[in-house]
């Protein structure tokens, strides 16, 4: 029927423009880029990612997809998505504020991201994102949570951890990265990961500067030739 290919056609088209959008705005250089105002990049990206998140849902809606599923996960790697991130962190420290437990965060970045997608392409970029979600994944407890925070961050809470023991699973997991395959066109090629770590009461009182200072590590420990841990 010519209206249902029509209709099919501009569904089609609408998903390719959010995926860019998508794209676009996660890897805004504006929104992430440098050390300065970390802080406010980090309030500010909360309310596009809501934005965001309501666009997708609206056009999952019209085509009939998992709502709950897509409200909840990033669609590539099926890890939480930054707004299910940001919703369990508050809780998780409202928690430890009621009960005096600690809470650490890890944000991990993979090195050299945009230089992967130029001379692989796309696809290619999000293989590695997959496989990154995969070592996280294993390489952590069934009580933390992991979420995808941006196109090249991942990030991984830790309810009732110190600095020390999330610098542990940090540096697990960096040197995991370095030991994956990446496939593509029947060659194979590596990766490795920045990670900045931050905790609960010692660096942060409040979730969103625990963000903020778990991004300055990562950023840091990128400034020194990635590859490498750092905690605040």
């Amino acid at each position: 029927m010519p209206e249902e290919a029509e209709s099919r056609d501009t569904e089609a088209q609408a998903h390719a423009i959010l995926d860019e959008l998508k794209r676009q705005k996660l890897g805004d250089p504006s929104v992430f880029g440098g050390r300065a105002d970390i802080l406010d990049r980090v309030r500010n990206y909360e309310k596009q990612e809501t934005d965001l998140i309501q666009q997708t849902i609206s056009i999952a809606s019209a085509r009939g997809d998992d709502i709950e599923k897509l409200a909840l996960l990033d669609p590539l790697t099926e890890l939480y998505n930054p707004r299910t991130f940001l919703k369990e962190l508050k809780a998780e420290l409202s928690r430890a504020k009621r009960y005096g437990h600690p809470v650490a965060i890890i944000m991990l970045g993979i090195d050299g991201l945009e230089g992967i997608k130029e001379q692989y392409g796309i696809l290619t970029m999000d293989a590695v994102a997959k496989v990154t979600a995969n070592v996280i994944r294993e390489g952590i407890r069934e009580v933390d949570l992991a979420a995808r925070y941006s196109l090249n961050e991942f990030t991984v809470v830790l309810p009732q951890t110190h600095a020390g023991g999330a610098a542990l699973t940090a540096e697990r997991l960096r040197a995991r990265m370095g030991n994956q395959a990446i496939n593509h066109n029947w060659q194979a090629f590596s990766v490795t990961a920045s990670v900045g770590v931050a905790a609960f009461p010692h660096n942060a009182s409040d979730y969103d500067e625990l963000i903020a200072r778990a991004w300055e590590a990562l950023d840091y420990a990128r400034g020194r030739g990635g590859d490498r841990v750092f905690c605040v």
